[in-house]
């Protein structure tokens, strides 16, 4: 059996060349759902990550073709599954887009996959084989389940920033209303066997991690746990958190000693209202300079993420924002418009107030407008958010923020100059026409 599974590119995240900067962290998904095929068919398996790679698929012959989607790459995997299917292929479609809007998916494929593939594609090959495939495979009610390890191997060649990523726990115990995740994981929140963890870096050899969860201190008591057992392996790691584990002295503590160099913290916004009309009730504005220091003072960078385009956000809020983040002394700073993806709550708010302005799910990636604003226009709001990115990632602003000595000046550098990059892709313009 040959099987080649792909993660299909959109307008951002697309190759065109050898110089192009896309993805610093390698994915999981295909890596894993390529481990989970069982030995007795002992296929042929081959991953292609469009982002990264630029491959001529008329050379290739396929017998399954799995294909991983958002919204914003929906129909570029429609797009490929119509020229597999002619070919004689399988083809099924997975990934958050086909998890939250399966029905719509399924129109464009033999097969769709909800939830962690990986759980329901062993299956899936069996009933291929016998000729008996169904439409659907729902995999986002599995609140436990054997993790299992990726196949690595298969994306040895490929040029990520960081190869080493791993999960300790998926999905996430919030129910932000823009969130896909929460959507995704119906807001379970599943732990693997610290155990696990700690082998699988073990066996990998891995001198430093890259943990993919949504947020590693959802659960505390496992976090210090995982942490406690991770302080042998003198490893040093990345991972995301919610902003309130600096008011937790042991946690922090734990955080430092196991070898956390960095952490990403969704902060979204400066402003309390914006975070309560998103039903985001974690964060509160006026700690995020506390945490920020606090998690410096233990030698630990910060990567802060920002969501533009909120509810109660206007002009002058948006232009206020790189000042703030600068009084803040984060390290990295990502932003994302505020975007109704489809399957989410907020979407279907939108909708019944008719304020989205396209249907074009390309556009969807977090980084154009495709809704109407409560207190700015959309074109004003696209070209601020792209006058963002130009104003934090000035070279003036990356200096002063690598002035510090948390990390290597270089690594800093760099990354920042990755976000400088990744900035330049957005249009000040929104590039379809709406009414």
């Amino acid at each position: 059996m040959r099987i080649l599974l792909i993660l299909a590119s959109d307008l951002i995240y697309k190759y065109k060349n050898i110089f192009t900067i896309n993805n610093s962290f390698a994915p999981l998904s295909l890596t894993v759902l390529a481990a989970s095929v069982p030995e007795k068919y002992n296929a042929e398996i081959k991953i292609v990550d469009e982002g990264m790679q630029k491959v001529n698929y008329d050379r290739l012959n396929f017998d399954v073709v799995g294909i991983s989607c958002c919204a914003s790459s929906s129909n570029r995997a429609y797009e490929l599954s119509e020229y597999w299917r002619k070919r004689g292929a399988f083809v099924f479609i997975g990934g958050h887009h086909a998890t939250l809007c399966p029905d719509d998916v399924a129109k464009h494929c033999d097969s769709v996959i909800s939830g962690f593939g990986e759980y329901v594609f062993p299956q899936m090959l069996e009933d291929i084989e016998n000729g008996s495939a169904k439409k659907f495979y729902n995999a986002n009610c599995i609140t436990e389940g054997k993790y299992i390890t990726p196949r690595r191997d298969l994306i040895k060649d490929v040029n990520y920033y960081a190869k080493n990523t791993i999960y300790a726990t998926r999905g996430c115990t919030n129910n932000c209303s823009y969130c896909s995740v929460s959507s995704f994981t119906k807001s379970h929140h599943l732990r693997r066997p610290v155990e696990d963890v700690v082998n699988e870096i073990k066996n990998e050899k891995f001198k430093e991690v890259y943990f993919m969860d949504s947020n590693l201190i959802a659960d505390e008591e496992y976090a210090k746990e995982l942490m406690s057992a991770l302080i042998p392996l003198k490893i040093s790691y990345y991972t995301p958190i919610t902003y309130n584990a600096y008011k937790d002295p042991e946690l922090l503590d734990l955080m430092q000693k196991s070898g956390c160099f960095h952490v990403f913290i969704g902060f979204e916004s400066f402003y309390n209202s914006n975070l309560q009309s998103a039903d985001k009730e974690v964060n509160q504005v006026q700690e995020y300079k506390e945490c920020v220091q606090t998690l410096h003072d233990a030698r630990i960078s910060v990567t802060g993420g920002f969501m533009v385009g909120m509810e109660y956000d206007d002009e002058e809020s948006i232009k206020s924002i790189p000042q703030k983040v600068q009084d803040l002394g984060i390290d990295l700073v990502r932003y994302t418009l505020f975007t109704p993806l489809p399957g989410t709550k907020i979407f279907q708010k939108c909708k019944d107030e008719d304020r989205l302005l396209t249907y074009n799910y390309d556009y969807y990636d977090l980084m154009h407008v495709v809704h109407k604003p409560e207190r700015i226009s959309p074109e004003r709001l696209q070209f601020l958010y792209r006058s963002l990115w130009d104003e934090t990632y000035s070279y003036k602003n990356i200096f002063r923020r690598i002035k510090g000595d948390r990390q290597n000046k270089t690594v800093l550098f760099l990354e920042n100059l990755y976000f400088r990059i990744l900035g330049r892709k957005i249009p000040y313009k929104i590039l379809y026409k709406y009414s």
